[in-house]
């Protein structure tokens, strides 16, 4: 566990040293307009989604670890390669390859999780892993923007890529561990995704995942937008999430390893987001720095909620032989509040109907909240009919 929350140091070191200066540097450097950016993430997101399944398929049959080991090579090779795009067919290719590989990897490390680490623990293990990516990523932000004034940003981006490539040798020497079972037979066709009770869990937790986009687009959006409060103050108010991430996101996770915590935790993480958007909503009105700062309270807490639960929900539903496949496509509701609503959806919201995009968002969280236990108590019908564990497992729930 030590290399493996090592390597993972290191990797999300390196995510949050580029992103503080990627826009800059394709715009600025690469010549690119903003526009042609934000298409080329859209495409490349609606290819992540395409290929998770397929390549959750293939972990399943050659082994979760080897294919870690592949991925994060390609993420070495597509970010060494950024440094040499010179047009928009380049970075399309580039940035399709590292989003495919970003997005796999993260159900790739939380199925081999499953694989050395049994019960409850795993979700334990995942909020110290979670934890670690979150204290990288503050590290890594504020160098980037650092090293950024240097205007030395190919030798950055290809010193970052030789980052990934020691990633890809601590994942090497990880153990692969022994199978049980011969390999998992080649499976074709819709496959997962005919499993609608999957689908529907992978909805609800899609919707709330919007946490995310509207921590990295909508809130600092509405901040330039609907108020005077200057630019400057960002820094500072995301560290009101940085902080609170680091400080309990392993503490409230170890209360959510049960399927009867994640059921009444969606709820709640549902309320607390929703509650974040009224007063992100409200903040343009009256008091809008000490508004800002109680709805990235709120807001911090459906994420520090609904993650963990989405961990023990895929967990719980994801059969041991198809176990990346599943993880993969539980993770394509995710995908797509990542890459398709948020910057597509919310954005384009914020300039057409304003304030009214949080009243919106509001709704859509009361929604999947309503929604949520009764998605999870119709899988464990089916789970019950199959003869497998159902959500009444006992554990400890959380009542923060």
């Amino acid at each position: 566990m030590r290399r493996l929350l090592g390597a993972s140091f290191v990797d999300f070191l390196g995510s949050g040293l580029f992103l503080a200066f990627s826009a800059v540097y394709f715009t600025g450097v690469v010549g690119l307009a903003a526009g042609q950016v934000g298409l080329g993430m859209s495409i490349a997101g609606a290819a992540a989604i395409a290929a998770a399944i397929p390549l959750g398929r293939a972990a399943d049959r050659y082994g979760v670890r080897r294919a870690l080991v592949l991925v994060h090579a390609l993420r070495a090779a597509g970010t060494a390669a950024y440094a040499f795009v010179g047009d928009w067919w380049g970075y399309l290719v580039v940035v399709t390859i590292i989003t495919v590989a970003d997005q796999i990897a993260t159900a790739l490390t939380q199925a081999y999780v499953a694989e050395i680490v049994e019960g409850n623990s795993r979700v334990k293990v995942l909020a110290s892993y979670r934890t670690v990516i979150n204290l990288a990523i503050s590290v890594g932000g504020p160098l980037g923007g650092l090293l950024a004034g240097t205007g030395l940003f190919r030798t950055i981006i290809l010193a970052n890529a030789a980052a990934y490539l020691l990633v890809t040798a601590a994942f090497a020497t990880l153990p692969q561990p022994v199978r049980a079972e011969e390999p998992a037979p080649v499976r074709r066709g819709l496959g997962v995704l005919r499993d609608l009770r999957l689908l529907s869990l992978a909805g609800v937790d899609g919707v709330l995942q919007l946490w995310q986009p509207i921590l990295n687009l909508a809130f600092p959006l509405w901040l330039a937008q609907a108020t005077t409060l200057p630019d400057g103050l960002l820094g500072a108010l995301y560290a009101i999430n940085t902080v609170l991430a680091l400080v309990f996101q392993a503490l409230i996770a170890r209360h959510i390893t049960s399927l009867r915590a994640a059921r009444r935790c969606q709820p709640v993480a549902a309320a607390f987001a929703a509650a974040a958007c009224l007063l992100f909503w409200y903040a343009a009105q009256s008091i809008p720095l000490a508004l800002f700062c109680a709805a990235l309270v709120m807001l911090t807490a459906a994420e520090l909620i609904a993650v963990p639960a989405a961990w023990t929900l895929s967990y719980a539903f994801a059969p041991d032989d198809q176990r990346g496949e599943y993880l993969a496509a539980f993770g394509m509701g995710r995908a797509v509040s990542r890459y398709v609503v948020g910057p597509i959806l919310i954005t384009g919201m914020l300039q057409l109907a304003g304030g009214w995009t949080w009243g919106v968002l509001a709704l859509l969280f009361v929604a999947a909240g309503i929604i949520a236990p009764l998605t999870i108590r119709n899988a464990d019908a089916t789970r019950s009919a199959l003869g497998l564990p159902c959500g009444n497992d006992g554990g400890r729930d959380f009542r923060g």
